[in-house]
């Protein structure tokens, strides 16, 4: 390998993404799992992730919003590393330790390998796009 890194963390205005955008959940009242699953209920695409689409904090962060991007449908992101109750949670609420997380329609697909491998093999486009529902 050239040296080459996969993935760049502090993007170039071009990179910036165009379809994705942070969500803040500013309702602090219901408990912290209802805050989770209205934020991934708040879009038929939803990430948690590190950081934002436009500043990802971690490489899987950066792929998973990049893979997404590719597909040109809106999404809505929130950064784990803003709430620790909702990062904490958001673990819980699909047995699932790390992130990023990927939800579409409020059903849970995996994170940074599965979504990548859904990719490769155009799944994901189908999935997210909603292909082949009944």
């Amino acid at each position: 390998m050239s040296g080459a890194h996969p993935f760049r963390i502090s993007p170039r205005p071009s990179d910036i993404p165009r379809n994705g955008r942070p969500v803040l959940d500013t309702r602090r009242g219901d408990s912290t799992l209802e805050r989770v699953d209205r934020l991934v209920n708040s879009a038929p695409v939803f990430l948690f992730i590190k950081g934002t689409p436009a500043e990802p904090r971690c490489g899987f962060s950066a792929n998973l919003v990049r893979l997404i991007e590719s597909l040109a449908v809106p999404y809505l992101t929130f950064d784990v590393l803003s709430d620790e109750n909702i990062r904490a949670a958001a673990k819980e609420y699909v047995s699932w330790p790390t992130f990023p997380q990927l939800y579409v329609r409020g059903q849970f697909v995996g994170g940074n390998d599965i979504v990548s491998e859904l990719a490769a093999s155009g799944e994901l486009r189908r999935l997210v796009r909603g292909e082949g529902d009944e």
